[in-house]
This record gives structure tokens, sequence and C-alpha cells, in this order.
């Protein structure tokens, strides 16, 4: 009994809650984070800023963060409250009962006397994710014809898209040209392998095609996410491996 009322106590009473987190964690956040939660997971060493350490070893910083701070976090990403964009954006993804679990759970991570957080089953979380219209080919067309009115503007957008790509640490999950992560496909040969209108499509919405990919609905604006397109259509070298899905090839 008191062995369970130990881990109740550490967990926030909410083991259930806090497993749930766990497993959302394992999925999305540990390969930057690392499973124990200490920034080095497999992708980290591709983001610059690197990846945060949750355990608080070198420094004490989650534990001074509240509750809402760190799901503010998870929800708005780090563009959103003014942190590296490399934090990608989950509140486009997950449902609140999902970010408050992981919450939950990243508490376990790090030393910390605070307030647990509160799951009340007389007023639950929202359990539903949230659901974003689908981007049509209609709607490509249309941010194409408005947007790019000649090749200077175009070019102007490739360059655009580019810095979009690295400070949003796009880096961090795929591969272009030999350097980045392995989460994602490999990019060194998107030019060549994927339609714009589908790569446009994905970036603004990629659970729309595949409702549990690890790939975050960034909420980037129409024109960012043109000028990422346009980017991606100019990697076409082909003597970086990959063949636009993922798998490495010799």
């Amino acid at each position: 009994m008191l062995l369970l009322f130990v881990f109740g106590g550490i967990l926030g009473c909410q083991p259930k809650q806090v497993a749930e987190g766990k497993k959302t964690f394992m999925k999305y956040c540990s390969p930057c984070h690392g499973e124990g939660g200490a920034g080095n997971g497999y992708n980290a060493n591709n983001l610059d800023p690197h990846a945060r350490d949750l355990t608080d070893k070198a420094e004490p910083y989650m534990a001074k963060l509240s509750n809402k701070e760190i799901y503010e976090v998870i929800e708005k990403g780090g563009a959103g409250v003014d942190l590296a964009p490399t934090m990608p954006t989950f509140g486009k993804v997950f449902s609140e009962q999902e970010i408050w679990s992981l919450v939950s759970y990243i508490r376990t991570l790090h030393p910390y006397k605070g307030e647990a957080v509160k799951f009340d089953e007389a007023k639950p979380y929202n359990l539903k994710r949230p659901h974003a219209a689908s981007v049509t080919e209609a709607d490509f067309d249309a941010i194409m014809t408005s947007k790019v009115t000649d090749e200077m503007v175009k070019a102007e957008l490739i360059e655009t898209g580019a810095t979009v790509f690295d400070e949003f640490g796009c880096i961090g999950c795929h591969k272009v040209k030999g350097k980045g992560g392995l989460l994602g496909p490999n990019l060194s040969r998107a030019g060549f392998m994927l339609q714009p209108q589908f790569i446009y499509r994905w970036v603004r919405n990629p659970q729309s095609f595949k409702p549990n990919t690890r790939m975050p609905n960034l909420d980037l604006p129409e024109e960012d996410a043109l000028a990422v397109t346009l980017y991606l259509g100019t990697l076409k070298d082909p003597q970086f491996g990959g063949d636009g899905t993922g798998r490495e090839t010799e």
C-alpha cells in the first residue's frame, strides 16, 4: 500500500494519464528529447538550438515552469511562445487530454514539488483531436497564381522557403544532401519525386493524408507553406541517396 501511495504521489495520482503521456512522448517527442528526456534523441544533433533537456540535471529550468506554460509550449510550439521554432506545434495534432497527459508525464522526468496536473472526471478535458480541413489542389493552384507572378518573385519565395525550412528545424527529421535526420523521408530529391501540389497540401495539413503521422502540423501561413514547397522543388541532385520515400538507396 505504501509503495502504491508513493507511486501515485510521484505521478500526480494519475498513473493512467501519465502512461498515456509516456506513450505519446515516446512516439512524437523522444526522437529529439530522448527516451529519458535528456535532450539526447537520435535527431537532437541535427537541431540548432539543441533539443531541451527535460530532466533539469544541468539546470533547474523545467521545474520553474507552470503546468500551463508547458502545455502552451506543446500546443503552440516554440514560435508561438517566443522560443525556438524548432519545437513543433502540436495544438493542431493532439487533443486537450493528450497534451495534459504529456505534461503529466514530463513532470516525472525532473524533480518537481509543485501542483500536479488534475484530471477531473466530472469535467474531463476534450478527448477529440482537432480537425483541419483538407487542402485541395485548387487551393494550391489559386495561391500559385496569386503569389508567383514572375521568376523573380519565385526566386525570392524559394529563398524564403529555405530559411523557413532551416528555422523550423526540418533538417532534424529530414535528410537533405547527405545531412539531417532519419525520422522523415529523405528530401534530397523531393523535386524529382513529389508533385508540388502534394508537397504544399502535405505541409499545410499532413494529418489529412495520414492521421497518425509523426509529422506535426506546423500551422504555417499559406505563403510560407508555398515558399517551402517551391524550395523543396529545387532539390533534385541525384548524387545523394534517398528516393523521396524515406528509404535510403545505395
